[in-house]
């Protein structure tokens, strides 16, 4: 088969492919928030500061998702991945066997939204 032949049937069948390729449902923020206030809350705050009573004896401390540090090094995958698997050396437990995947990526999508004041 021709080079240009085989390119074209390559580049019809990634057409195909990712014709029939779903997005994924946007995340719902208001279950995010629920999930957030069950789960997240007594660790990183109602305001997602990491001021809280439960921080004065977490070494490291939980993560401020409202500083500057962490719109610049969380992308929603880190924090869908240390939400899923939990973040070694810190309190953050893994929550993969109490939350879906939804559920997760509905938190985070929250906290990015409301605490990091991202808008994707």
């Amino acid at each position: 088969m021709p080079a240009i032949a085989l390119k074209t049937v390559l580049m019809f069948a990634s057409a195909l492919f990712l014709a029939g390729a779903k997005p994924l449902p946007a995340p719902d923020l208001e279950k995010g928030k629920k999930i957030y206030v069950a789960t997240c809350q007594a660790c990183h705050g109602e305001k997602g500061d990491g001021q809280t009573f439960v921080a004065n004896v977490l070494n490291p401390p939980p993560r401020n998702f409202t500083s500057p540090a962490a719109k610049k090094e969380l992308t929603l995958e880190r924090m869908v991945r240390s939400v899923t698997r939990g973040r070694p050396g810190t309190a953050m437990m893994p929550w993969k066997d109490n939350l879906t995947a939804g559920e997760i990526r509905a938190a985070a999508a929250f906290i990015r939204r409301e605490f990091m004041e991202l808008r994707e």
